[in-house]
């Protein structure tokens, strides 16, 4: 009989602290599905959540080719579906897109510097969408330009009347953003809309309201507002500071679809680095308010699976890491990951990453100073 119950025990003992499937909890909030996402991972049952990440080659940004093409300060950069590169060179006075085959050998240049047809001035969007259309928004021209992946023109529109970039959708409406400035008003407010095929504004998605600096002062340490956008397997999400940590999915109608939300612990902004801003800004007899912590993260970018990763103001594993959330398609909260990724932007701004074909592409800093673009193999277990 002792035997009996002492085996009952183990049995218990066994099921109780073996490995457990996380619940992930969700509510309806004004009729939108939120996903509550914590301070650890979800565990979901049969779904692989260990990404490993194997390189496969890198450019060195700081060859003497690639300085002569304009590129050893570049930060923009896309995959066409064939593997090929496509850099952004602001520096060059010819072309604007370099192109380079899977294995890092340039192999054309386009996109002209200029005003005309087809011609590029400053480029402030760059894209290729899953059709292999290369869109620029030209903000200085204000007009949206497509090129194939020939690099041949196919297309250029001039921007809605108060439209700051535009991007096109595959349902011929255009994502845009809008930026209204009154110096009158305590705060600007920056739209994400979506638009016609006729350049009509039909909808608005999300608005971020961001302090006037002549009458509030400028902020200081983290200048630019985290306001970002990423399309992804058909879906727009859209991540504002205003709301804390999380970032909303949108379909190409405007429809939300979901809400990501995830608690997180604040990060405080260094006070030797708070105190060198206002000392910068009162030099510049410049009025300024300076926040304790950083925003609840610092960007994201997606895979062309829906995957989410998002990284944060915690330092990650190794000197220059920082800590990436990864979330899967559903919005659920899988991994914590330590990544070297070059940003750029004062506080916060863009990560230098693409994640495509189960390879991510990304631009790490060298201890030279200058970067290297590296290409890895991911695979999930």
């Amino acid at each position: 009989m002792k035997r009996q119950i002492y085996f009952v025990l183990i049995l218990s003992l066994l099921f109780n602290c073996g490995p457990k499937q996380s619940k992930v909890e969700r509510i309806i909030e004004d009729g939108v599905e939120v996903v509550l996402n914590h301070l650890e991972p979800y565990k979901i049952k049969g779904q692989s959540t260990t990404l490993k990440l194997k390189k496969e080659f890198s450019i060195d940004l700081a060859r003497k080719d690639i300085g002569e093409m304009g590129l050893a300060d570049s930060t923009e950069f896309d995959i066409d579906s064939d593997g090929n590169i496509y850099f952004v060179s602001r520096r060059s006075e010819e072309n604007r897109i370099y192109k380079f085959d899977p294995d890092g050998n340039f192999i054309t240049s386009f996109g002209r510097k200029g005003q005309g047809p087809g011609e590029i001035q400053a480029i402030l969007e760059f894209e290729i969408d899953d059709k292999d259309n290369i869109i620029i928004s030209d903000h200085r021209n204000r007009k949206l330009i497509v090129f194939n992946k020939d690099g041949n023109l196919t297309q250029e529109v001039r921007f809605a009347q108060d439209a700051f970039w535009m991007f096109p959708l595959e349902n011929g409406k255009y994502l845009a953003e809008r930026r209204l400035i009154d110096s009158k008003q305590d705060y600007f407010l920056t739209i994400y809309s979506l638009f016609s095929p006729e350049l009509k504004e039909i909808k608005r998605l999300d608005t971020n309201k961001f302090p006037n600096p002549l009458i509030k002062g400028r902020r200081g340490v983290v200048s630019d507002p985290v306001f970002i956008w990423r399309i992804s397997s058909g879906n727009i999400y859209i991540g504002n500071e205003d709301r804390g940590y999380e970032i909303q999915k949108y379909d190409l109608e405007g429809n939300l679809l979901i809400k990501v939300r995830k608690e997180y612990k604040p990060v405080k902004i260094p006070e030797g680095l708070r105190k060198k801003d206002k000392e910068l800004y009162e030099r510049m007899n410049t009025k300024v308010f300076i926040p304790k912590y950083w925003p609840p993260y610092h960007s994201f970018f997606a895979d062309d699976e829906g995957r989410l990763f998002v990284k944060t103001f915690e330092e990650g594993d190794r000197p220059g890491e920082y800590m990436y959330d990864i979330f899967n398609p559903d919005g659920i909260f899988i991994r914590r990951m330590s990544l070297n990724i070059y940003t750029y932007g004062r506080g916060a701004k863009e990560v230098c990453a693409k994640a495509k074909k189960k390879r991510l592409y990304c631009l790490e800093e060298k201890e030279s100073d200058y970067r290297e673009f590296v290409v890895y193999k991911m695979r999930w277990e």
